[in-house]
């Protein structure tokens, strides 16, 4: 009896990128930690100030707590610089582990069907990849689940405190997951009028020479009117 022929394997190729960076992503979640219990600093500051400082005005105390805050603030601003290059290099170990490998994907497109057509895709691709990682987007999955400790706080202060700052995060939630609905299929559209209009402009550089000896420059720069005007059109509908 034949044994049944393996099968194959899901590309992880960006999982295990990103994956190979976990030590980064490890301090990057301690840096989010402590950054996010400094954030805390200027709450903490106005409450000392009105319940000590202002009942005995004692300007030493004043000044004390004020050099404690000021320190607190550099340190928060030390761990959001560090925060940024720990993503900068995460961003940058992730390009140089899978560029070779988009290069070659680039290379082998030509000669597969229908795989011209996508030009240099896999590289933007890339770089979108890296310019979120590079970017303000991790940190915020870092930082969210910090939420429920804020909003417990509010709720120590005064239960209606809490439900206010609880009814205003599922506002905003709601909001968030309204305008990612209405938004996507046009953002999806855009992208791929987009890509279309690269690989016109892209077939058109290549082939120069036969358009023009063939009279095709006209009606090709219809088709880019066209293509441009259906990008630009959607452009403005996702930058709105």
């Amino acid at each position: 009896m034949r044994s049944p022929a393996p099968q194959p394997k899901s590309d992880t190729s960006l999982i295990a990128a990103v994956g190979s960076g976990r030590a980064a992503l490890i301090a990057l979640a301690l840096f989010s930690a402590l950054v996010n219990i400094l954030y805390l600093t200027g709450s903490f500051y106005m409450l000392q100030v009105y319940d000590r400082v202002i009942p005995s005005r004692s300007v030493p105390t004043l000044i004390a707590l004020s050099v404690l805050a000021a320190s607190l603030y550099a340190g928060q601003a030390a761990l959001d610089f560090f925060r940024s290059r720990v993503l900068s290099r995460l961003a940058r170990s992730l390009d140089e582990r899978l560029g070779p490998r988009v290069f070659a994907l680039v290379a082998r497109l030509p000669l597969s069907p229908g795989g011209g057509s996508l030009g240099l895709q896999p590289v933007r691709d890339l770089d979108q990849v890296r310019g979120f990682l590079a970017g303000g987007g991790p940190i915020g999955f870092f930082d969210l689940p910090w939420t429920p400790f804020y909003l417990a706080i509010c709720f120590l202060f005064h239960p209606l405190i809490g439900v206010a700052a609880t009814i205003g995060a599922l506002v905003l939630v709601l909001f968030t997951a309204c305008t990612e609905a209405l938004t996507r299929r046009p953002v999806k559209e855009a992208a791929q009028h987009g890509s279309a209009r690269i690989s016109l402009a892209e077939t058109c550089r290549r082939n120069a020479e036969v358009i023009a000896a063939m009279g095709m420059s006209p009606r090709l720069g219809a088709r880019w009117d066209e293509v441009n005007g259906k990008w630009t059109c959607f452009g403005l509908v996702e930058s709105g």
